[in-house]
């Protein structure tokens, strides 16, 4: 499970948005950065970094954007591959503070090359092959 859970960090590390530029999107000057998650202190970030933060460092979710769709399909994947729990009823809370404060609109083009390439063009994820299957 922490070999699954670095691999996300790392994974997800490489899509990265530093926490300091999320902090200079429209919706989210209303409201601090908590200085040791790093996340936005607006409406619904406890439940996110209770939530979050059980698997992974909330350092990671600054780093990243999304629609609540692509929000909603990476926490999927995290149940469905990485053993995350149903989020039951906190699901909209996570997928509402989620989708507006780190929202993939408010991507700053003065500040980035490009905009994070779709999932389809992003390269396969690695594969970690067990011994009775490596080459000798």
């Amino acid at each position: 499970m922490m070999k699954k859970a670095l691999l996300l960090v790392a994974v997800l590390s490489a899509m990265s948005l530093p926490a300091a530029m999320a902090a200079d999107t429209a919706p989210v000057k209303s409201y601090p950065v908590d200085p040791t998650t790093g996340l936005i202190m607006a409406p619904g970030w406890e439940v996110v970094k209770h939530q979050c933060n059980a698997c992974h460092t909330s350092l990671i979710i600054p780093q990243n954007v999304g629609s609540r769709e692509v929000w909603r399909e990476t926490i999927q994947w995290m149940i469905d591959t990485q053993g995350l729990w149903d989020l039951s009823d906190t699901w909209d809370p996570v997928l509402d503070y989620l989708s507006t404060y780190y929202n993939e609109t408010e991507i700053d083009m003065k500040i980035f090359r490009r905009k994070p390439l779709d999932a389809d063009k992003m390269p396969p994820m690695p594969v970690v092959l067990s011994s009775s299957n490596k080459e000798h």
